[in-house]
C-alpha cells in the first residue's frame, strides 16, 4: 500500500466538498469557502492519498507565531492507520518552516478518538467553550500545542 501527503489543488475540490458534507453534516465547508482556503497565501491544504486516493485532509491558517488548526478529517474505512497523525506531522513540518511555535484548535467535547489524537501529538486543553457546537448542541475543548511533539 502506497501513502502519499502532497498539498491539495484546485483539482481537489470534488473530494474536498464531498468529504465535507459527508463527514461534517451540520455544518460542512462550502465549494467556495474551500476554495478561498486553497488560494489564500497563509493558509495550508493538506490531502493523503492511499494508492492515489484520497483519504483524508487538513486545513490550517498561519498567522506567525500561531497557527490554527481548522479541519483534520480522515474517511470512515480509511481510520485507524496513522493519517491523522501523518498530517498532523507534516503541519508542524510547516509549521517551523512558517515560524509558527503553538496551534490552536477546538474538538467536540465527545470527539474522544481526535482529543486522544491532538493530545498524542503535544496538545493540551486551556478552556472550554460551551454551546459551541450545534447539531447536536455541544460544548468544544479548546486545545494548543506551544511546542509541538515529534
Amino acid at each position: 500500500m502506497s501513502v502519499c501527503v502532497r498539498r491539495a489543488d484546485e483539482g481537489d475540490l470534488p473530494f474536498l466538498t464531498a468529504a465535507e458534507a459527508r463527514l461534517f453534516p451540520a455544518s460542512p465547508w462550502s465549494g467556495s469557502a474551500l476554495a478561498g482556503h486553497l488560494a489564500a497565501p497563509h493558509t495550508l491544504s493538506l490531502l493523503i492519498s492511499e494508492d492515489d486516493r484520497p483519504v483524508g485532509y487538513l486545513l490550517a491558517g498561519f498567522s506567525p507565531p500561531e497557527g490554527e488548526l481548522y479541519r483534520i478529517a480522515v474517511l470512515p474505512e480509511a481510520r485507524r492507520r496513522g493519517y491523522g497523525r501523518t498530517l498532523l506531522d507534516e503541519l508542524f513540518r510547516e509549521a517551523e518552516n512558517r515560524e509558527v511555535s503553538s496551534f490552536w484548535l477546538e474538538v467536540r467535547e465527545s470527539n474522544l478518538a481526535a482529543g486522544a489524537l491532538y493530545r498524542a501529538a503535544g496538545f493540551d486543553t486551556v478552556s472550554r467553550r460551551e454551546n459551541y457546537y450545534r447539531d447536536p448542541r455541544e460544548a468544544a475543548l479548546v486545545m494548543t500545542a506551544r511546542r509541538p511533539k515529534e
